[in-house]
């Protein structure tokens, strides 16, 4: 769990659940990203709605495709279907630190929508977990950071 910001430079808060599926032959991802600010808590009398401040909820599964090569699905509230996103850059910085980018569409690709998932581990034991996206004609730029911490 962490705080993060979003494209609109609004704090949430992210809470991300990985679990090994199937005797590790996958990745099990749950990821909530809630609003924190906003005029659901100016009131002290408005109670809690997800509803109303839920930035995105996806579950995604990282594993291998039919052609043996590393990817990742995810079926989010943001674009509503389900979507591959290919393994594109591993950096293995060392035994705790590493750098996992998948996405879909090139970053030049203006006529269309693409994307980025960057998945970071860190020494401490933290998960960054990163959005980057371009609309068709629009700029592919880093749009949602989150780093969090382990909790039990």
């Amino acid at each position: 769990m962490g705080i993060g910001v979003n494209h609109e430079n609004k704090k949430f808060k992210g809470d991300l659940e990985i679990k090994p599926l199937m005797g590790n032959l996958g990745v099990l991802i749950r990821y909530k990203a809630v609003g924190t600010e906003g005029f659901e808590f100016n009131d002290e009398r408005t109670l809690y709605n997800k509803d109303t401040i839920l930035y995105n909820e996806e579950i995604t599964i990282i594993c291998r495709d039919s052609n043996n090569e590393v990817s990742l699905w995810t079926l989010n509230s943001n674009i509503g279907t389900m979507h591959k996103f290919d393994l594109r850059r591993f950096r293995f910085i060392n035994k705790n630190r590493n750098v996992i980018i998948f996405g879909f569409g090139g970053k030049l690709e203006e006529e269309v929508l693409r994307e980025e998932i960057t998945i970071e581990t860190w020494e401490n034991g933290d998960i960054s977990y990163n959005y980057s996206w371009g609309d068709a004609e629009g700029v592919f730029i880093s749009r949602s950071t989150v780093r969090m911490k382990k909790i039990n």
